[in-house]
């Protein structure tokens, strides 16, 4: 924090409608203010001015250059790039993490970050819906510390066939128990065989109850997934190599919850999309605190997407990722 004295000699000064005092009362208020953190009423009764003469004081202190506030800490890059995130697509809040030296430990920064970020915002009486991927299992480990009432977490999408750390119900599990609330999950497969089947299981009472139940929730946890060959769906086997090569094709750039979705952040038009089990993307669109964790080259296209089809209002990356959606042609504009 510095203050500038732009005042001149003093005698001059002194000559020309008190001017210096003019100025040496603004400078004596910003240094009360600022340096000794006096409160605006403190300094009102000390000068025996009033509090809107403060007020304005201290505003024109800073309009006029007279005081300057220096950071000095390396953290403040992130806050611009954050700021940056959030006036280009109309987010509520973004959080932008260091880049470690090699993915694992860049997926570690984003976990803590998003834990972080849920435990200030996660509140009782609230449903939390989850989806699924390594970051969000992730972020279940941080998840520490604070207990909810009458509150429940939802997983948003169907299981996998074979329980990994990483599938849908094992992270809803984990952060519900880190909250110590209920869980609920959706007890089908993520994605159904055909059209058929689908119809069958979401008809059945048990799966229709915690669909409604997802579909009212208060805040959404999101992985965000490429539609590269070697991603998720594909590793977990719900994909094979060709189907998603197919999907690219339609125009795929990433997924959210196992529904993919374009450049313009449209849900495909792809037979694949009618056999998936949970909450499509305009149903995410209607929670009102949407948190997108994601980070890595792979996935910049895939986040450019999402934001540009505002399927989320809360973005948490890491520094490099957020610089690259920052310059990506493909995120110029979001949907009118």
């Amino acid at each position: 924090m510095h203050i500038f004295n732009k005042v001149g000699n003093f005698e001059q000064m002194n000559k020309t409608s008190g001017g210096y005092f003019e100025e040496s009362l603004v400078s004596r208020i910003a240094w009360l203010y600022f340096i000794k953190g006096c409160t605006q009423q403190e300094i009102s009764e000390r000068i025996n001015i009033s509090r809107m003469q403060v007020q304005r004081s201290i505003s024109k202190s800073k309009k006029e250059g007279l005081v300057q506030i220096q950071i000095k800490d390396p953290c403040t890059r992130y806050f611009e790039i954050e700021d940056d995130l959030k006036t280009r697509f109309s987010l509520s809040e973004a959080i932008v993490t260091p880049t470690p030296q090699n993915k694992a430990e860049t997926n570690e920064a984003i976990a803590k970050a998003a834990a972080d970020y849920l435990l200030r915002h996660v509140s009782d009486n609230q449903i939390i819906g989850v989806g699924w991927g390594t970051t969000l299992q992730n972020m279940t480990r941080f998840v520490k510390g604070k207990t909810l009432t009458n509150s429940r977490i939802v997983s948003l999408i169907g299981g996998w066939t074979k329980m990994t750390k990483e599938s849908p119900h094992k992270i809803a599990y984990n952060l519900a128990d880190a909250l110590k609330i209920p869980c609920y999950y959706i007890s089908a497969p993520a994605i159904a065989d055909s059209l058929t089947s689908r119809s069958v299981i979401t008809a059945e009472k048990s799966v229709h109850q915690i669909l409604e139940i997802a579909r009212t929730s208060d805040m959404a946890v999101l992985g965000i997934g490429n539609a590269n060959t070697d991603c998720s769906l594909v590793k977990s086997g719900y994909l094979s190599a060709d189907e998603i090569k197919q999907l690219r094709t339609s125009g795929a750039v990433g997924d959210i919850c196992a529904q993919f979705y374009d450049a313009e952040g449209h849900p495909l038009d792809h037979e694949y999309m009618k056999r998936v089990i949970g909450l499509n993307l305009q149903d995410l669109k209607k929670i009102e605190i949407v948190i997108g964790i994601a980070a890595g080259s792979d996935k910049t296209a895939a986040i450019c997407g999402a934001l540009k089809g505002e399927l989320l209002n809360v973005l948490i990356t890491d520094e490099i990722t957020a610089k690259a959606v920052l310059a990506s042609p493909t995120a110029d504009s979001r949907q009118n």
